[in-house]
């Protein structure tokens, strides 16, 4: 009996041992399906109106963290393009996201051959082209310049710098993820016409005829034609152009990467040329790459278009079935948006999710969380969606069923430090004191030495045992042996 007892441990001691191996190879995916809602988009303000968005109701789910695509509200929408705005984050969680109170996020889409008509605004942005190509074209009353931009490309559009943006492909659309930081009040902005349109005033319409006349020196009769031409003919603020329109307007254009001589100007003027000059993320070698995704990332500290804006700017790709290995960041506030495919985002939290408490942290008497639990988010995200990862968040994503592609900006990102929980390389777990390991988590010499350091990849992994894992890489059932000290 005593025998058969020691060979009934033996045996569980081994199977435990092999389940440990295998969890550094092989990661099962639960099916997660979320509510079946109906995506539906609710009303603008105003058909194909302007301004910021404020005062629509907000979608109910289970954790401020996923907006889903019905929580953007269309600012301008008609047949040549639309333009599509998500709330106040603080609307949706006022304590959790307080620290970014200030930033808005838009989603900008040009059918082809189309013209997004000059204007600025009170808040400066940073925006990433998502597909297709076109031109955009600053203006001043110095200087004016022209840029390419294409897949991949980052531009910088300061506060208060006319701007127009051409779609010069002509089958397919020009998608544009803006990321708008307000220079007025927090979280508010407003859009500024020189010229109207169907649902637009002119900027001109808040002077008298008196001043118009007197400061453009023409007589008032052509000053009312050219404020109310547009508004009268119905035109949107993106309309259709011609061949020959495009072929003017892109005529002057150059690429970023190109030099160009510039000529004699203000300070100021290179200053704004510098900072509005796009750059494209391919062309930045991925800080993060393997054989199951890419993370190709411009730091606020690399670009003088980001650095006074403190934010970084990211393009991630994963393989269908892999994941993003478990981190967390310092200091910095992702808001990410899909660009293509589903995956699975799962966060840790300390803060309560709204089933378990009546009001979040922030609405009505507000109290300190003393409370030790940890809270699981999880979320199946997809094209057209956007996530939120707080900083000192740890959290991870799965791609499922098809490959993934997501674009970020990262809040606060100048000295950011993001810390990988998991992978072979840079992996804080595994740089802890063996000591420190066995006394932390209560485990033995030889599972302390095991435990953080069997992942065999860094920052991409596979999720699946279908993608084929190297011999090299594979557990034998000797090593397990070993490792069980027999």
């Amino acid at each position: 009996m005593a025998i058969t007892n020691k060979l009934l441990v033996t045996l569980l001691l081994l199977i435990s041992i092999a389940v440990v191996h295998c969890l550094a190879f092989h990661v099962e995916i639960e099916k997660f399906e979320p509510p079946h809602q109906e995506e539906q988009e609710g009303p603008g303000r105003r058909p194909g109106g302007g301004g910021s968005g404020e005062g629509w109701e907000e979608e109910s789910t289970n954790h401020p963290y996923h907006f889903r695509k019905r929580s953007f509200k269309n600012w301008f929408q008609s047949k040549e393009g639309f333009v599509k705005l998500l709330p106040k984050f603080t609307k949706r969680a006022p304590a959790l996201f307080r620290g970014i109170e200030n930033y808005r996020f838009s989603l900008v889409e040009m059918e082809p051959t189309t013209f997004f008509v000059p204007h600025h605004w009170d808040a400066d942005s940073v925006v990433i082209v998502l597909q297709g190509k076109g031109v955009i074209e600053f203006v001043t009353d110095n200087t004016k310049e022209a840029f390419h931009i294409n897949k991949g490309d980052v531009v910088r559009v300061p506060s208060g710098v006319t701007h127009f943006l051409t779609n010069t492909n002509q089958t397919v659309p020009l998608r544009l993820a803006k990321f708008i930081v307000p220079v007025n009040n927090p979280g508010q902005f407003k859009d500024y016409f020189p010229s109207p349109s169907q649902f637009q005033q002119s900027y001109f319409s808040g002077f008298s005829k008196e001043v118009l006349s007197t400061s453009f020196n023409v007589p008032e009769e052509l000053l009312e034609r050219l404020v109310t031409r547009s508004k009268e003919r119905g035109q949107g603020i993106i309309r259709r152009i011609s061949p020959d329109q495009i072929k003017e307007l892109a005529e002057h254009a150059t690429s970023p990467s190109n030099k160009h001589k510039a000529k004699k100007e203000k300070e100021e003027d290179k200053d704004l040329r510098t900072m509005w000059t796009p750059f494209n993320l391919f062309a930045i070698d991925p800080i993060y790459s393997n054989d199951f995704g890419h993370f190709h990332e411009a730091h606020p500290k690399s670009f003088d278009q980001l650095q006074d804006l403190h934010i970084a700017a990211v393009w991630a790709s994963m393989r269908q079935g892999s994941l993003f290995l478990p981190h967390f960041n310092s200091k910095t506030t992702f808001v990410t948006f899909v660009e293509n495919g589903c995956a699975r985002f799962e966060m840790a939290t300390p803060y309560k999710s709204q089933e378990e408490q009546q009001q979040w942290p922030g609405q009505g008497q507000e109290e300190e969380d003393l409370s030790e639990e940890v809270h699981k988010v999880v979320s199946r995200v997809c094209k057209g969606e956007v996530f939120i990862v707080p900083a000192g968040h740890p959290f991870t994503i799965l791609s499922q069923d098809q490959d993934f592609v997501a674009v970020g900006f990262g809040i606060y990102a100048t000295n950011n430090k993001r810390t990988f929980l998991a992978g072979e390389e840079k992996n804080m777990l595994s740089n802890l004191n063996p000591a420190a390991t066995r006394v932390t988590f209560g485990v033995g010499s030889k599972l302390a030495e095991k435990l953080f350091t069997s992942q065999n990849y860094s920052y991409f992994a596979p999720t699946s045992r279908s993608q084929q894992i190297p011999e090299k890489h594979k557990p034998s059932f000797q090593s397990i042996l070993d490792f069980a000290g027999f």
